[in-house]
């Protein structure tokens, strides 16, 4: 019989970091940057009314203030860098099993690469947008943007199913 642990009493973590899970992890902090750079650098030359929502076929459907922009911006740039510093530490996370000796490190190392693949997807939206409001262009990026996310979350949970299943 196993004894439910707090996060505080899992195992600690031992496994490394893969390259690839690493490399997406700052390409997502990078690019967040970049982007939020890019709108920016080019806010003072906005008109005072902007883009606010886009239709399905990516043209402007509703307009408000440019602040706007600036607090979606915010918003992305605290939840990218949230979930790229969050998934260094997977050991606190929820998991859809119980956390044992045995599993333990393969649900960490799927509980990182799902918040790295989610940050990462996170990125197509947001570049959309700003790309979508700045040039004119970048509309299907929400869309491809969402689909991403979704598919990131399906796949991170089936993986750590299976890595609780083929540990315990």
């Amino acid at each position: 019989m196993s004894t439910i642990r707090t996060k505080s009493q899992r195992p600690a973590r031992t496994y490394t970091t893969g390259p690839v899970t690493r490399a997406l992890r700052w390409f997502t902090v990078l690019s967040t940057l970049g982007i939020t750079a890019w709108l920016l650098v080019r806010y003072p030359s906005l008109p005072d009314t902007v883009a606010t929502h886009f239709g399905p076929s990516g043209e402007a459907d509703d307009w408000g203030p440019r602040w706007s922009l600036l607090v979606v911006a915010g918003i992305m740039v605290v939840l990218s860098l949230a979930l790229a510093a969050m998934s260094t530490r997977p050991r606190g996370f929820n998991y859809p099993a119980e956390i044992t000796d045995g599993n333990a490190q393969a649900m960490y190392r799927e509980g990182e690469r799902l918040l790295v693949w989610t940050a990462l997807w996170m990125q197509v939206p947001y570049f959309g947008i700003v790309w979508a409001v700045l040039a004119s262009g970048g509309g299907p990026l929400l869309a491809v943007g969402l689909v991403g996310l979704i598919g990131a979350s399906i796949v991170g949970i089936v993986r750590m199913v299976r890595a609780a299943r083929a540990q315990s």
